[in-house]
């Protein structure tokens, strides 16, 4: 593989042992690759960016005075580097040996592919994240089985099953008309830039479907099925409240599907969000008031012009 120059974009928020596990993880990267580490901090709290600053001195890091979200810090780390290719990292996914330079060797020997995927596992096994790793792009139906909780009550209906893709062979690589998981995406440079980066009006939630639906007019998305990482999941979210859950994920969804849909089907996805934030605002108006002021926040999302 000709000598190729990666940058790893890791945006990070009160997360500092998974990060520091993450940046140790990134030293063992083959030696044909030259690697710089680009950590963006969004305000955390918790000695992340002294404990990087003592232990990673060649790690660059851009520090936030607050949570800019996940679009923004991204395009932030990006704009700090200059690698041929891009490799964007969530802070909870640690790299096995030979993983990286594995995602760049495919870009290398693949030019007409823009993307390449790792896989993603569940810690300490090799067993992929079913659900959550590959995705099919929304569709309506599978948006409303989401939000109505059909899903969570029959998972493996029809609709899901396609939605999370449960039947997607993750033992060999290969080309995907799906979105691989933000967690753990390379990038050529050249086509992350020209399609602009990541749309920083996403603040969490969608902004990685988003760019691969992009992304794909520049190039073919891979899945590379041994890139291996283990992801931890949950680690920044499991700082958030149950109510700034709820806005970002109604707000992400409303903004792809205005980008990506035809008018029917934005039209009636904000009705049905309209009609369950309304629903679900009313009685929780009575036992949980900051849940009932997201709804509420929602509802207001649905009803505004876009």
């Amino acid at each position: 593989m000709p000598a190729r120059t990666i940058d790893v974009v890791i945006p990070t928020r009160d997360t500092r042992d998974v990060t520091l596990r993450c940046l140790r993880a990134l030293r063992d990267t083959g030696s044909e690759i030259t690697v710089r580490l680009i950590l963006v901090d969004n305000g955390s709290q918790d000695g992340t960016v002294d404990d990087v600053a003592a232990l990673f001195p060649d790690v660059l890091v851009c520090q936030n005075a607050g949570n800019t979200g996940f679009a923004e810090a991204v395009n932030q780390g990006m704009r700090a580097g200059v690698g041929d290719y891009v490799l964007i990292l969530n802070s909870d996914s640690i790299a096995r040996p030979g993983a990286v330079a594995r995602l760049a060797e495919f870009l290398s020997q693949r030019p007409d592919f823009a993307v390449a995927a790792g896989r993603l596992v569940h810690e300490g096994t090799d067993r992929p994240q079913v659900g959550f790793a590959m995705r099919a792009f929304p569709t309506l139906a599978g948006q409303l089985a989401l939000m109505t909780g059909f899903e969570r009550y029959w998972p493996g209906n029809p609709v899901s099953r396609r939605q999370a893709l449960r039947d997607f062979n993750y033992d060999r690589t290969q080309e995907v008309d799906a979105q691989p998981a933000g967690a753990c995406l390379m990038c050529r440079r050249s086509d992350l830039e020209a399609v602009g980066g990541f749309d920083e009006g996403f603040f969490y939630w969608f902004e990685d479907v988003d760019l691969v639906r992009r992304i794909r007019d520049r190039g073919r998305v891979g899945y590379v099925h041994d890139a291996i990482f283990e992801h931890l999941g949950g680690t920044t979210f499991s700082q958030w409240s149950r109510p700034e859950v709820i806005v970002a994920r109604y707000q992400g969804s409303l903004r792809y599907f205005h980008k990506h849909h035809p008018r029917r089907e934005v039209l009636a996805l904000r009705v049905v969000i309209a009609a369950l934030a309304a629903l679900r605002a009313l009685p929780l108006a009575l036992v949980d008031r900051p849940r009932a002021r997201a709804y509420a926040q929602v509802l207001r999302l649905a009803l505004e012009r876009p």
